[in-house]
Formats: C-alpha cells, sequence, structure tokens
C-alpha cells in the first residue's frame, strides 16, 4: 500500500509547502502540526493537504504529530496562504510565527502536562455586570441596521471623538453572543497600551464569558493561554493588537476593528502586513460582518464607504449629551514668542485648567530629551552614520539614538570635530518637556508617557491609571496619549510643535497630522 504525501508548511522562505511521506502508525489531517526533518534540523511544520504524487524524486517522512489539539481551520490557512502571496512571502514565514512560541517548539516531555496547565489558566474574575449605558437615537439606529446575517458586511463607523463607538462595539457583540451560544468576537486595538483598560471594560459588560487578551508585550504562557482558549471556542472573545488578526478561533462570528486608521497596524518588522486589511479579508472568507471604526478615518476607508464597497454610519454627537466638543485655537508663536516652549498664552491656560482642578495633557511628538546635540563652536550635529537623519538625545540613558534603525552611542564629552565642550541640545522632546513643566509648575504633579517611558511592562498601565485616578495634574506623551482613552477630567489639549511632521518621508504626513490632531483635541471637551 502506498504512502500517502503530506504537503507541509515550514518556517522557510521557500513559497511552496515540501512534501513528506506519512507513516502508516501516523493519523494527521490537514491544519494539524507535525514534527520533520528539514536539512539537518527538526522543526514544527503545519499539513495544508497531502497528494498522490510529488514532484521530488525521494522523500523524507513526516516523525510525528506534534500534540493532539484541533486542527487549523481552513479558514485560518486560507488567510496565511493569501497574505504570503499578497505581501510576498512563503506561506510559511507567515503562518508559523502566527503560532504563540508554544506552539511552534519543539515538544519535548512535558508538553501535554504543559498543555493541559494553559488550559486550566482562570479567566479574571469579575463581581457583576456593568450598567448599560443609554444609547442615543445614532448609536441605536447603528445597532438596528448593522446586519448579521452569515454574510460579508463591512462597515464603517465615522464617529467623532466622544461619540461613543466603543458602546456601539459592545452593543453589536452583545447582538451576535446572544444569537448564537457558540459565537467569538474579535476586538482589533492598535495600541497595545489600549488592550488592558479595554479588556477590563469588556469583561464587565460579559462577566459570565471568558474575555482574553493577545499582545505582543505579553509573557509567552499568556499568550499561548490566550490563543489555545480562542482555538478550542472556550474564549468567546478576544481583544488583541495586530498579532490577534491571525488567532484561531472556532466559530468566529464578528471582528471590529477600532482607530481603523491607525498606522501601527501595519507590521514594519519580519513580514510586512496591514492587519486592517487582512482583517477585511478574513472576514470576507469566514462570511462575517466586519466593523471598522474611527474618528479621522483613512482616506481609503472613507472612500470605500462612499462608493458604496463598505457600509457607512456616522455617530455626529457626542454620547454624553452634556460633554461638547472642545474650542480650538491657534497660537501665533511669531507673536507671542516662547519661554521654552511655551508662549504666555498656553502657560496662563495651563494655569487656569490646573487651578480649576482639571488636568492638562501636553502633546509633543518627539521623545528623547532633544532632536539633536550640535556643537556651538563649529557646527557639528548629531547624526546618524546609517541614516540620513539626526541621532536623538535621550538624557535618561546619557546616549545619542537614531529612531530609525536603533543605532546607539555614547554622547560625546567633546565636539568629535573640534574637540569643543560646547555641545548644545536643540529643539525638545518629550523628555526636556517633562523637565521644563516640573520646574514651571512645581506644586503640578507631571507624568510622561511615551515609548520610553512604557518600556517595562506595566509601565503605561500604571501612568494611565494615575491619570484616571487623578493623580496626575499634567500629562506629557507622545500619539500614545491621543489614542482612544477616556480621560474624564482633562479640560486643555496642548499641542506643541506639529510643524516637523509635515516634513516627513511619509506621503501622508499631512493625513497623518491632521488625524493625530483631531484624536488629541479630543481628549478634551
Amino acid at each position: 500500500m502506498a504512502k500517502r504525501i503530506a504537503n507541509v508548511i515550514v518556517d522557510s522562505p521557500i513559497r511552496e509547502p515540501l512534501d513528506y511521506l506519512v507513516p502508516a502508525d501516523i493519523e494527521i489531517q490537514v491544519g494539524q502540526r507535525c514534527l520533520v526533518p528539514l536539512g539537518t534540523r527538526k522543526v514544527v511544520g503545519i499539513v495544508v493537504g497531502f497528494s498522490e504524487e510529488s514532484r521530488f524524486s525521494k522523500l523524507r517522512e513526516v516523525i510525528s504529530r506534534v500534540d493532539d489539539i484541533a486542527p487549523l481551520s481552513f479558514g485560518w490557512l486560507a488567510l496565511t496562504s493569501f497574505a504570503a502571496r499578497y505581501y510576498q512571502s512563503g506561506w510559511g514565514q507567515v503562518a508559523i510565527p502566527a503560532l504563540p512560541k508554544f506552539f511552534r517548539k519543539l515538544p519535548g516531555k512535558l508538553h501535554e502536562r504543559s498543555l493541559e496547565r494553559l488550559r486550566k489558566e482562570k479567566k479574571r474574575a469579575v463581581k457583576e455586570p456593568s450598567e448599560k449605558p443609554h444609547l442615543n437615537s445614532e448609536q441605536s439606529a447603528i445597532v438596528e441596521e448593522f446586519q448579521m446575517d452569515g454574510a460579508f458586511y463591512p462597515a464603517l463607523i465615522f464617529g467623532i471623538t466622544g461619540s461613543g463607538k466603543t458602546e456601539v462595539y459592545l452593543h453589536l457583540m452583545e447582538k451576535v453572543l446572544l444569537s448564537d451560544p457558540a459565537a467569538q468576537v474579535l476586538l482589533m486595538v492598535p495600541e497595545i497600551n489600549l488592550t488592558p483598560q479595554l479588556v477590563e471594560r469588556v469583561q464587565s459588560r460579559f462577566p459570565q464569558l471568558e474575555v482574553v487578551s493577545w499582545n505582543s508585550g505579553m509573557a509567552e504562557g499568556q499568550k499561548a493561554s490566550s490563543w489555545l482558549a480562542c482555538h478550542e471556542g472556550r474564549a468567546r472573545i478576544l481583544v488583541g493588537t495586530r498579532l490577534s488578526v491571525f488567532a484561531s478561533f472556532k466559530s468566529l462570528k464578528l471582528i471590529l476593528v477600532d482607530e481603523e486608521h491607525d498606522p501601527s497596524f501595519k507590521s514594519q518588522e519580519g513580514v510586512r502586513y496591514n492587519a486592517r486589511d487582512l482583517a477585511l479579508k478574513r472576514a470576507s472568507i469566514e462570511k462575517i460582518p466586519i466593523v471598522l471604526g474611527s474618528a479621522t478615518p483613512s482616506l481609503e476607508s472613507y472612500k470605500n464607504a462612499l462608493e458604496g464597497k463598505f457600509k457607512l454610519f456616522k455617530l455626529t454627537q457626542r454620547a454624553n449629551s452634556n460633554a461638547h466638543l472642545p474650542e480650538l485655537s491657534l497660537v501665533d508663536i511669531r507673536k507671542d514668542k516662547p519661554v521654552n516652549g511655551l508662549s504666555q498664552e498656553t502657560a496662563d491656560a495651563i494655569t487656569e485648567t490646573i487651578n480649576s482642578g482639571r488636568q492638562v495633557i501636553v502633546f509633543l511628538n518627539r521623545r528623547g530629551f532633544a532632536p539633536v546635540v550640535e556643537c556651538k563652536n563649529c557646527g557639528w550635529q548629531s547624526t546618524c552614520p546609517h541614516c540620513s537623519t539626526y541621532a536623538v538625545f535621550h538624557k535618561t540613558t546619557g546616549r545619542l539614538t537614531c529612531h530609525y534603525c536603533g543605532w546607539s552611542t555614547p554622547l560625546p564629552k567633546t565636539c568629535p570635530k573640534c574637540g569643543s565642550y560646547e555641545l548644545l541640545p536643540i529643539g525638545r522632546g518629550t523628555q526636556r518637556a517633562e523637565e521644563e513643566l516640573e520646574t514651571r509648575w512645581p506644586e503640578a504633579r507631571v507624568s510622561r508617557l511615551d515609548q520610553d517611558s512604557a518600556r517595562q511592562r506595566g509601565s503605561a498601565s500604571k501612568v494611565l491609571d494615575a491619570v484616571h485616578n487623578g493623580d496626575v495634574d499634567i500629562l506629557i506623551g507622545t500619539q500614545i496619549v491621543a489614542k482612544g482613552h477616556d480621560f474624564k477630567n482633562v479640560g486643555l489639549v496642548v499641542v506643541l510643535n506639529t510643524d516637523p511632521q509635515l516634513f516627513s518621508s511619509d506621503y501622508r504626513a499631512r493625513e497623518r497630522l491632521f488625524s493625530v490632531l483631531m484624536q488629541v483635541s479630543g481628549r478634551a471637551g
């Protein structure tokens, strides 16, 4: 009797699956992981099909199946296959890294015991369900009109900041989850720091269901536990960042992409992909509805909605009837000369806001202490030797760092060109702005939130919790502070030095700047 030939993908640049003979004593299905030889190594692969013949004259054998968990679905395989073709990568280069490390490492003696431990991880306990806010007429209309009839249904919710898009998401989730006792929902967010707060909010609304998260900041054991809970259908809701578009589900019925315009949905490392676009493709493959939501939707999504390719819903008023849109004012610094980065009008507004018991957000999209260091004597400037850009000075580490390629070196004590000791920081980053704010308002509690301060696990959540609890008077930060946070007591948002963003090499610089200005201004009002 002829042996079966399994088509197996492995983590390599090879575009086509490799062929392996399947021994008679190994039962294996499409979508299951297996252990196969690759050169001198043993690697984990995924069976994507079977064939009667092979283009290779000599075949090696499948060593074993990895474990007994259910096969990956045909929809998941179709998504990873499409992503590989569309983004010009090997199928295995997309599919294998999309699995948590636990499910792509070689199985050891304790593999099955570890698998059972992952299954037994408990969800966080929630005492009682939270109250449902009353929906206004616009929100109610979206929930009532939204179609969930087992077909691909892409929709764009274009809602101003504070219009209650998240509450609409929760009602749509409820509509899906109540209609099908096995239904699962994927809620995607662009920023890792939004995940914990959103998970808490979703879990408090659905305390009887298992809600899990998946993002790059989690420990590997947590990632594996969340992935397995979704794969086996125990977790009904997954809240995750861009990688969650590749999560495995048993019965996925709805996808929601919050802040769909955000460039964080694009992967810039390893396989390049746009998670928002892949979410649309996944919804199409699975024949399920998908919601894209934003206060500043991307031009392509808005165009698709205007052309009828997406269903367009609009939220034009804030969810809280007592809330109002922020009043915007432009300070002409040619007339009101800044002192330490702040004009007198801006400084007066900050003082007035703090004295009234409200909080202030200062937005500056430059992290570090100074964008460049310059020699006062000869004009030498700190540049990256690998990129045509400046190396930013970080005072907390005492180093010059390129934010593009990662090159870093200690700040020289003297000018590398002329030997002068007069090296001066030019411009302002968030670290320098934080120092200046603390000096200007010594009685105020100032905190900083940027990629540097949020580097340690849980540090960003601590800062955000402090803001929510009223323990911060002034929050200085980069784009992290602009994304979807529901700050209750913010009375003023100050945006500093936006012009440099217009000179970015990104051809969408003007669109990106408009988006971030609308998003960060929406934290007030």
